[in-house]
């Protein structure tokens, strides 16, 4: 009897397991990290948080990319400027209250360039005097709405030397000593905004357009300044942009002088009848009361508005009455 035939055995291939463990955000490189970030900025800023939660390399990565922090809290800031140790713009306009001891404790912060305390009280000279302290490379500072400050302030912030933007308007009690102050100790200012700042005269003016020689913009918006001031202007020989709106002191020949007189580049914003003119569903404009609006200057505001609006000059009820009608509308 024949022997039956063997089955012929199949080898099966066996496939090694790959063990190795994913990829993860722990490998990835700081640059694509960072676009990660960007992108998730982008589409919801609150997600950086829940990013920082999910491993301690990506809470590293988090911190070394912000760039600009807006705490609510200033008794929260030392911590949070060793945590992110690369910022370059602090934003304080959201904590309404900032004590000087808040600033006195803000540890060194070398990176930070720009500092905004527009809407911020409570601070006076020697809060100001620890933030450049804390600050040396600081070029933007922003300190509107300032109403407490005054010169010694002003003295403090002339020790900021690479200031290159300044804001100081409404900043009332600021005079010509406290503007000479910083015109001494920033000479690399860009730009100046000195609106409202009712103390500020032509001797202030002059030791600024003798130190400041750098100056691009310059805002001396419903300020006290005259005629006589001119002349510290026109020394100004970098000087684009000058807006000299609800100066009461300048009048229209003293505006020709300094047209004829100053370069070419240099912008003098004097009306706000541009602005009036965007708006495009302007029906009732009450210019009661202004002595600044001559008849040309309503001349060209009817020819170049629409007509559909309706301009009022004189004090009339019926005015009034038609403007109170749309608003209710």
């Amino acid at each position: 009897m024949a022997s039956p035939m063997p089955t012929p055995t199949h080898r099966v291939k066996r496939r090694r397991l790959d063990l190795s463990p994913p990829p993860h955000l722990n490998d990835l490189a700081d640059e694509l990290l960072f676009l990660i970030l960007d992108r998730a900025a982008a589409h919801d800023p609150r997600a950086l948080k829940s990013f920082s939660l999910v491993s301690r390399a990506c809470h590293a990565a988090e911190s070394r990319h912000r760039r600009v922090l807006r705490p609510f809290r200033p008794d929260l800031l030392p911590a949070a400027l060793a945590r992110y140790p690369a910022l370059s713009r602090l934003d304080l306009s959201l904590c309404p209250r900032l004590p000087d001891a808040a600033l006195a404790a803000l540890p060194a912060a070398p990176s930070v360039s720009a500092v905004d305390l527009s809407r911020s009280r409570g601070f006076g000279a020697a809060g100001l005097a620890a933030l450049v302290a804390a600050c040396p490379n600081l070029t933007d500072l922003d300190l509107s709405n300032g109403l407490d400050l005054g010169d010694a302030a002003a003295a403090e912030v002339a020790k900021a030397r690479r200031l290159q933007r300044l804001s100081l308007s409404r900043c009332k009690r600021i005079t010509d000593m406290g503007l000479g102050c910083i015109a001494v100790g920033c000479p690399d200012l860009r730009e100046l905004s000195l609106k409202w700042c009712i103390g500020v005269t032509h001797l202030g003016l002059d030791l600024l357009a003798l130190k400041c020689n750098k100056l691009n913009i310059l805002d001396l918006s419903y300020t006290m300044i005259v005629k006589k001031c001119f002349p510290a202007i026109m020394k100004l020989q970098n000087l684009q942009v000058l807006l000299l709106v609800g100066c009461n002191g300048i009048d229209d020949d003293a505006l020709t002088s300094l047209d004829q007189e100053c370069s070419k580049s240099l912008q003098i914003v004097k009306k706000c009848f541009p602005a009036i003119m965007k708006l495009q569903n302007l029906q009732v404009l009450l210019l009661v009361g202004c002595n600044g609006i001559d008849d040309d200057a309503l001349t060209s505001l009817d020819q170049e508005c629409s007509k559909s609006l309706q301009v009022a000059v004189e004090p009339c009820d019926v005015w009034k009455q038609q403007s109170q009608d749309l608003l209710v509308q």
